[in-house]
């Protein structure tokens, strides 16, 4: 790597880490907004680095945004957390990037992150040269339903009375404590609706395994992040279970590509296809990936990697496809 740097930068009055990755310095810069709420991205360094191989073509920026990882050092790192200061801090990331490299950055967001991300390039669409949302949550409300709707048919019809006395036992959405939406998540992912092949349980020792391998985190942050997990999600519960992006953002003026997995559970690809189809803006691209659910870029990495390519080409059409 001509880059490879873990540095700290200060946004909305904190300070957020970022690892800087890239064969290329003349590249240009590809930020990564992850999934959550609450999860870090530092960590996915290596296995994004290996799964996808995007620091050849991009400057690929890793960061532990507000509230989590290795930019929860304390109680005020999460104070006020909100979608909008999120986007703010994203904004102030882009500021950054664009003084360090120069020019537009290529932005891509998973799940929560893409809707982060968008938010940040309705403010600031000169700072961003293409969003990629992958999976993202778009209509709260649909979304909380189809994943119960979802976990508690499957346990039904597989007799799993102990996923159907828990989902029963929360009701239906709106999930506005961490317990509840966790219960659902867990459920949810247990049958395939996240990542196809994996648990809640392997994904959360994934999550462990990730943190104490990479040399970037200490004990202490890796305690930090698992516990500020759910504290992180209590404070974005209410907005994202009331979010309606056809409503708060029907105009981007950056182009825009969505990436949808055909077995996603938990952000409904109704949604997605109806977002796509209102959403004014300069170039966009629905893009669906049949064999994953929520987490096309790794479910079938090497389409994504591709997709990023051609977007990077510019060679994507102008128009939106299903």
């Amino acid at each position: 790597m001509a880059i490879d740097s873990l540095e700290a930068i200060q946004a909305g009055g904190t300070t957020q880490w970022i690892r800087l990755r890239g064969a290329d310095a003349s590249n240009p810069v590809l930020l990564l907004i992850q999934q959550g709420p609450g999860l870090p991205m530092i960590n996915e360094a290596r296995r994004f680095g290996h799964l996808l191989g995007l620091e050849q073509a991009f400057t690929v920026v890793y960061w532990d945004q507000r509230g989590c990882g290795r930019s929860l050092r304390g109680r005020q790192d999460r104070a006020g957390i909100s979608v909008e200061r999120m986007a703010a801090d994203t904004v102030s990331l882009l500021e950054f990037l664009r003084d360090r490299f120069g020019g537009k950055t290529y932005v891509a967001g998973f799940s929560f992150g893409g809707t982060v991300g968008a938010s940040a390039a309705a403010q600031r669409p000169d700072l961003v040269a293409t969003l990629v949302a992958v999976g993202m949550d778009i209509d709260g409300a649909a979304a909380g339903v189809g994943a119960y709707d979802f976990a508690l048919a499957v346990a039904r019809q597989r007799g799993h009375r102990r996923a159907t006395r828990q989902l029963e036992a929360i009701g239906p959405p709106p999930h506005l404590t961490s317990k509840k939406f966790v219960t659902r998540v867990r459920w949810a992912t247990n049958f395939g609706g996240v990542t196809t092949g994996e648990t809640y349980a392997t994904l959360a020792r994934g999550l462990v395994a990730s943190l104490v391998r990479s040399p970037d985190y200490s004990a202490a942050d890796v305690i930090r992040t698992v516990r500020g997990i759910s504290a992180t999600q209590a404070a974005l519960l209410p907005e994202l279970a009331s979010m309606d992006l056809a409503r708060t953002l029907p105009r981007l003026e950056v182009p825009v590509v969505m990436v949808q997995g055909r077995h996603d559970q938990v952000a409904p690809g109704a949604a997605a296809q109806r977002y796509a189809g209102s959403l004014q803006a300069p170039g966009k691209r629905l893009v669906w990936f049949d064999n994953s659910a929520h987490t096309p870029h790794l479910e079938e990495p090497g389409k994504f990697r591709d997709l990023l390519i051609a977007v990077r080409a510019r060679q994507l059409a102008g128009s939106t496809k299903t």
